[in-house]
Protein backbone atom coordinates (compact mmCIF):
# COMPACT_ATOMS: atom_id res chain seq x y z
CA UNK A 1 0.00 0.00 0.00
CA UNK A 2 3.03 2.31 0.27
CA UNK A 3 2.91 3.42 -3.43
CA UNK A 4 -0.74 4.40 -2.95
CA UNK A 5 0.22 6.48 0.08
CA UNK A 6 2.59 8.48 -2.11
CA UNK A 7 -0.04 8.87 -4.83
CA UNK A 8 -2.64 10.08 -2.32
CA UNK A 9 -0.13 12.62 -1.04
CA UNK A 10 0.29 14.01 -4.56
CA UNK A 11 -3.44 14.02 -5.30
CA UNK A 12 -4.48 15.58 -1.99
CA UNK A 13 -1.77 18.24 -1.75
CA UNK A 14 -3.70 20.90 -3.75
CA UNK A 15 -6.75 20.34 -1.51
CA UNK A 16 -4.62 20.27 1.62
CA UNK A 17 -3.23 23.72 0.82
CA UNK A 18 -6.73 25.24 0.73
CA UNK A 19 -8.60 23.32 3.40
CA UNK A 20 -9.50 25.33 6.51
CA UNK A 21 -10.20 22.44 8.88
CA UNK A 22 -7.38 21.59 11.28
CA UNK A 23 -5.57 18.24 10.95
CA UNK A 24 -6.82 17.18 14.39
CA UNK A 25 -10.42 17.92 13.39
CA UNK A 26 -9.99 15.77 10.29
CA UNK A 27 -8.62 12.97 12.49
CA UNK A 28 -11.71 13.16 14.72
CA UNK A 29 -14.00 13.20 11.68
CA UNK A 30 -12.29 10.05 10.39
CA UNK A 31 -12.78 8.41 13.80
CA UNK A 32 -16.46 9.43 13.90
CA UNK A 33 -16.95 7.91 10.45
CA UNK A 34 -15.35 4.67 11.62
CA UNK A 35 -17.68 4.58 14.63
CA UNK A 36 -20.70 4.96 12.31
CA UNK A 37 -19.29 2.29 9.99
CA UNK A 38 -18.75 -0.06 12.95
CA UNK A 39 -22.40 0.44 13.96
CA UNK A 40 -23.44 -0.46 10.40
CA UNK A 41 -21.34 -3.62 10.58
CA UNK A 42 -22.83 -4.50 13.97
CA UNK A 43 -26.39 -4.36 12.59
CA UNK A 44 -25.52 -5.82 9.19
CA UNK A 45 -26.73 -9.28 10.16
CA UNK A 46 -30.26 -7.86 10.61
CA UNK A 47 -30.15 -5.54 7.61
CA UNK A 48 -27.50 -6.76 5.11
CA UNK A 49 -27.63 -3.53 3.10
CA UNK A 50 -25.84 -1.88 6.04
CA UNK A 51 -22.72 -3.87 5.11
CA UNK A 52 -22.62 -1.95 1.82
CA UNK A 53 -23.18 1.37 3.61
CA UNK A 54 -20.27 0.51 5.92
CA UNK A 55 -17.98 -0.05 2.93
CA UNK A 56 -18.61 3.48 1.61
CA UNK A 57 -18.12 5.05 5.04
CA UNK A 58 -14.90 3.09 5.69
CA UNK A 59 -13.50 4.19 2.33
CA UNK A 60 -14.30 7.86 3.05
CA UNK A 61 -12.81 7.52 6.54
CA UNK A 62 -9.64 6.00 5.08
CA UNK A 63 -9.25 8.98 2.74
CA UNK A 64 -9.81 11.37 5.65
CA UNK A 65 -7.19 9.50 7.66
CA UNK A 66 -4.71 10.05 4.84
CA UNK A 67 -5.71 13.69 4.45
CA UNK A 68 -5.04 14.75 8.06
CA UNK A 69 -1.33 14.01 7.82
CA UNK A 70 -1.03 15.68 4.42
CA UNK A 71 -2.74 18.83 5.71
CA UNK A 72 -0.46 18.85 8.75
CA UNK A 73 2.67 18.68 6.58
CA UNK A 74 1.57 21.06 3.83
CA UNK A 75 0.28 23.71 6.24
CA UNK A 76 3.13 23.11 8.70
CA UNK A 77 0.71 22.25 11.51
CA UNK A 78 2.34 19.00 12.57
CA UNK A 79 2.43 18.46 16.32
CA UNK A 80 3.23 15.69 18.77
CA UNK A 81 -0.33 15.77 20.07
CA UNK A 82 -1.65 15.47 16.52
CA UNK A 83 0.51 12.40 15.96
CA UNK A 84 -0.66 10.96 19.28
CA UNK A 85 -4.31 11.65 18.43
CA UNK A 86 -3.92 10.07 14.99
CA UNK A 87 -2.50 6.86 16.45
CA UNK A 88 -5.21 6.69 19.13
CA UNK A 89 -7.95 7.23 16.55
CA UNK A 90 -6.49 4.57 14.25
CA UNK A 91 -6.27 1.96 17.00
CA UNK A 92 -9.79 2.75 18.24
CA UNK A 93 -11.29 2.63 14.77
CA UNK A 94 -9.50 -0.60 13.85
CA UNK A 95 -10.65 -2.37 17.01
CA UNK A 96 -14.27 -1.25 16.57
CA UNK A 97 -14.45 -2.22 12.91
CA UNK A 98 -12.88 -5.63 13.46
CA UNK A 99 -14.95 -6.40 16.55
CA UNK A 100 -18.27 -5.36 15.02
CA UNK A 101 -17.69 -7.33 11.83
CA UNK A 102 -16.57 -10.45 13.73
CA UNK A 103 -19.49 -10.32 16.17
CA UNK A 104 -22.19 -9.58 13.59
CA UNK A 105 -21.01 -12.50 11.46
CA UNK A 106 -21.23 -14.91 14.39
CA UNK A 107 -17.53 -15.73 14.48
CA UNK A 108 -16.80 -17.92 17.48
CA UNK A 109 -15.41 -16.09 20.49
CA UNK A 110 -11.88 -17.61 20.57
CA UNK A 111 -11.31 -16.79 16.91
CA UNK A 112 -12.92 -13.36 17.23
CA UNK A 113 -10.81 -12.49 20.27
CA UNK A 114 -7.63 -13.67 18.54
CA UNK A 115 -8.46 -11.55 15.48
CA UNK A 116 -9.07 -8.41 17.53
CA UNK A 117 -5.95 -8.93 19.67
CA UNK A 118 -3.66 -9.52 16.68
CA UNK A 119 -5.12 -6.56 14.79
CA UNK A 120 -4.47 -4.31 17.78
CA UNK A 121 -1.01 -5.79 18.40
CA UNK A 122 0.02 -5.24 14.79
CA UNK A 123 -0.94 -1.56 15.02
CA UNK A 124 0.61 -1.14 18.45
CA UNK A 125 3.98 -2.56 17.40
CA UNK A 126 4.10 -0.20 14.42
CA UNK A 127 3.44 2.74 16.72
CA UNK A 128 6.04 1.51 19.21
CA UNK A 129 8.68 1.19 16.49
CA UNK A 130 8.16 4.87 15.68
CA UNK A 131 8.28 5.81 19.38
CA UNK A 132 11.43 3.77 20.05
CA UNK A 133 13.46 4.29 16.89
CA UNK A 134 11.97 7.51 15.53
CA UNK A 135 11.21 5.82 12.21
CA UNK A 136 7.80 5.26 10.64
CA UNK A 137 7.95 2.14 8.46
CA UNK A 138 5.31 1.34 5.86
CA UNK A 139 6.98 -1.84 4.61
CA UNK A 140 5.11 -4.47 6.62
CA UNK A 141 1.44 -5.40 6.46
CA UNK A 142 -0.13 -2.40 8.16
CA UNK A 143 -3.22 -0.22 8.44
CA UNK A 144 -3.59 0.33 4.69
CA UNK A 145 -3.93 -3.40 4.17
CA UNK A 146 -6.31 -3.63 7.14
CA UNK A 147 -8.59 -0.95 5.67
CA UNK A 148 -8.57 -2.78 2.33
CA UNK A 149 -9.44 -6.02 4.08
CA UNK A 150 -12.22 -4.48 6.17
CA UNK A 151 -13.72 -3.15 2.92
CA UNK A 152 -13.65 -6.58 1.28
CA UNK A 153 -15.07 -8.49 4.27
CA UNK A 154 -18.48 -6.70 4.35
CA UNK A 155 -18.90 -7.47 0.64
CA UNK A 156 -18.62 -11.17 1.48
CA UNK A 157 -21.00 -10.69 4.41
CA UNK A 158 -23.59 -9.00 2.20
CA UNK A 159 -23.46 -11.91 -0.25
CA UNK A 160 -23.70 -14.48 2.54
CA UNK A 161 -26.61 -12.87 4.39
CA UNK A 162 -28.68 -11.94 1.34
CA UNK A 163 -28.46 -15.53 0.09
CA UNK A 164 -28.92 -17.20 3.48
CA UNK A 165 -25.47 -18.79 3.33
CA UNK A 166 -24.12 -17.34 6.61
CA UNK A 167 -24.55 -20.66 8.46
CA UNK A 168 -22.85 -22.84 5.83
CA UNK A 169 -19.88 -24.80 7.21
CA UNK A 170 -16.71 -26.02 5.54
CA UNK A 171 -14.46 -28.23 7.67
CA UNK A 172 -16.32 -27.09 10.83
CA UNK A 173 -15.88 -23.35 10.10
CA UNK A 174 -18.36 -20.94 8.55
CA UNK A 175 -17.32 -18.83 5.57
CA UNK A 176 -17.04 -15.81 7.88
CA UNK A 177 -14.80 -17.81 10.24
CA UNK A 178 -12.54 -18.77 7.34
CA UNK A 179 -12.33 -15.10 6.39
CA UNK A 180 -11.60 -14.22 10.02
CA UNK A 181 -8.80 -16.81 9.95
CA UNK A 182 -7.31 -15.10 6.91
CA UNK A 183 -7.51 -11.75 8.74
CA UNK A 184 -5.78 -13.35 11.72
CA UNK A 185 -2.99 -14.82 9.57
CA UNK A 186 -2.31 -11.48 7.87
CA UNK A 187 -2.27 -9.67 11.22
CA UNK A 188 0.15 -12.27 12.60
CA UNK A 189 2.36 -11.93 9.53
CA UNK A 190 2.33 -8.16 10.03
CA UNK A 191 3.48 -8.60 13.64
CA UNK A 192 6.35 -10.86 12.51
CA UNK A 193 7.37 -8.36 9.83
CA UNK A 194 7.33 -5.45 12.27
CA UNK A 195 9.46 -7.35 14.77
CA UNK A 196 11.97 -7.98 11.97
CA UNK A 197 11.94 -4.23 11.15
CA UNK A 198 12.66 -3.45 14.81
CA UNK A 199 15.55 -5.93 14.87
CA UNK A 200 16.98 -4.41 11.69
CA UNK A 201 16.74 -0.91 13.13
CA UNK A 202 18.39 -2.11 16.34
CA UNK A 203 21.34 -3.54 14.41
CA UNK A 204 21.75 -0.38 12.36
Amino acid sequence: MHPWRERLARWFTPLAKRITISPNAITLIALALNIVAAACLAYGARRPWLFLVAIVIIAVSGLADALDGIVARVQEKSSRFGDFLDHCADRTGDALLAACWLISNGVREPLAMAGIIMTMLNGYIGTQIEATYGVRSYEPVGRGEFVLGIIILPIASYILFTNGWQAMHFASLTVAEWLASVLLVFALWGVVQRIRVALRLERS
